[in-house]
């Protein structure tokens, strides 16, 4: 079987990857189209080593569950998206309803498994989520991205014309600005790359380079899409008293410093402020289905370039540049 794997910090196409074999629960799935983004750069410049991706749409073909069983039943055959995040479902968290922040989860071709850069991969069936045919591949594999800004959207209440700065203008931050903008909101987007920064047009959003804007205190709410130490220092100074700056995104640079803070996340400002940092991670994936069938987001233009199956290494290289949107894969 033909896999893109990380191996020594090195990405490969894998020729002879050993077929994988669905554990109870687990459900066996071929993969149509793929999507890279920075996240799988980054699992790739990491200690990674595994079958790298956790952005997939696919075709069930087998499920490790006995025949009588409801989800075998709806998803055998099926076209379906999946949450990467795996919970033990065993501990204490998951038990009690915080399966999201289980200490023993791995997460699909980032963290402790294999991903789906696969002809074939498991996963468990609870994370698959069937697509309803009208919804094409071009369009669900972005499922994950915007199941996680429905997420963190769910977690905020609006009152009133709130003033929202998304920033960043990855495909991330470009959804949220897209998601905000359908609320109660004055919506704008923050970001350091004029051409993916020109995608608001279409959709009515305003938008700016984010070192043109001053640090006036007057946002309700802020998202921080980029995950920089500079990103969060412009969301605090963006930020109104009692205000709520939301964190959507880590990596390498927001690596804690030696007395466990963000060099950027800069307490004293916090607590003058009175400010809600919000971290968020979960991803609302059968409601970003939802969203995505009833065509209320524009998704077709966040596709930075599409690719065979075969150039995949070289598309991880291409997602580390700056300002690189999604790149689909051709796994049929």
């Amino acid at each position: 079987m033909k896999a893109i794997r990380c191996q020594q910090g090195s990405v490969l196409l894998a020729p002879d990857t050993q077929e994988p074999t669905p554990e109870p629960g687990e459900a066996l799935v071929e993969p149509t189209r793929l999507a890279i983004d920075a996240d799988d750069a980054l699992a790739a410049d990491s200690e990674f080593s595994g079958v790298l991706g956790h952005e997939f749409v696919g075709t069930v073909t087998e499920i490790n569950l006995p025949k009588d069983n409801p989800t075998r039943q709806q998803l055998l055959g099926q076209r379906v998206v999946g949450s990467a995040h795996v919970p033990c479902s065993e501990c204490d968290r998951c038990k009690s309803g915080l399966s999201l922040h289980c200490a023993h989860a791995t997460t699909l071709g980032l963290e402790a498994r294999d991903g789906c850069f696969a002809q074939r991969f498991v996963i468990p069936a609870a994370n698959l989520v069937p697509l309803p045919d009208d919804l094409d591949d071009d369009r669900a594999i972005f499922a994950s991205s915007l199941g996680r800004v429905l997420h963190a959207a769910r977690m905020l209440r609006l009152e009133g014309k709130a003033f929202v700065s998304v920033l960043g203008d990855g495909p991330v931050a470009l959804l949220a600005a897209q998601v905000m903008a359908t609320r109660n909101a004055s919506v704008r987007l923050l970001g350091t790359h004029e051409a993916n920064l020109e995608l608001c047009t279409k959709w009515g959003v305003k938008h700016r380079l984010w070192h043109e804007v001053g640090r006036r205190h007057d946002q309700n709410i802020v998202f921080d899409c980029a995950g920089t130490p500079e990103s969060i220092s412009l969301a605090l100074g963006l930020i109104r008293p009692r205000g709520m700056v939301v964190l959507m995104r880590t990596a390498s640079t927001l690596a804690p410093s030696g007395a466990g803070v963000s060099p950027a996340l800069d307490p004293a400002a916090i607590i003058h402020d009175e400010v809600q940092v919000l971290g968020s991670r979960g991803c609302a994936i059968a409601d970003a289905v939802a969203e995505l069938a009833a065509g209320r987001v524009d998704v077709v233009n966040l596709i930075a370039r599409r690719l065979r199956f075969a150039d995949g290494p070289q598309a991880i290289m291409a997602a580390k540049e700056p300002g690189t949107l999604k790149i689909l894969l051709d796994a049929a």
